[in-house]
């Protein structure tokens, strides 16, 4: 399964990366379902230094980097292209990790790991 099927099995209206307009709404698609994800943690039971490292993982996922996107969007191709779907399959991945009934430290790391990994697809040379 190439990295956009795995992606569709979670997202089955996923675009892709082909135009700005798909790859933009691709990128909102991703961002949404790993905060959706997010949203179903119970705050209550976060310790401190958890409820920091999820604060900031849900701000990545509440706004686009728009500088990444610029670079994406100025060279969008077909490498860089399997490099960000790839990345935003490893996101979903790690989102899925979250489990609302355990400990959420490491899926947040995973999580915070994978955007760093996406950003840094999107900013390739």
């Amino acid at each position: 399964m190439n990295a956009i099927e795995e992606i569709r099995a979670d997202i089955p209206d996923f675009p892709g990366c082909e135009g700005e307009e798909e790859c933009r709404l691709s990128d909102e698609q991703v961002r949404s379902y790993v905060g959706e994800r997010l949203a179903a943690l119970p705050l209550d039971q976060l310790s401190e230094a958890d409820k920091s490292l999820y604060e900031n993982v849900l701000f990545r996922c509440e706004f686009m980097n728009q500088e990444a996107f610029r670079v994406f969007d100025e060279d969008r191709s077909e490498g860089r292209i399997n490099a960000v779907l790839q990345a935003d399959a490893a996101l979903i991945a790690a989102a899925k990790k979250l489990d609302p009934s355990g400990p959420p430290r490491d899926a947040l790391e995973a999580i915070n790991d994978a955007f760093d990994y996406r950003d840094a697809a999107m900013l390739q040379k």
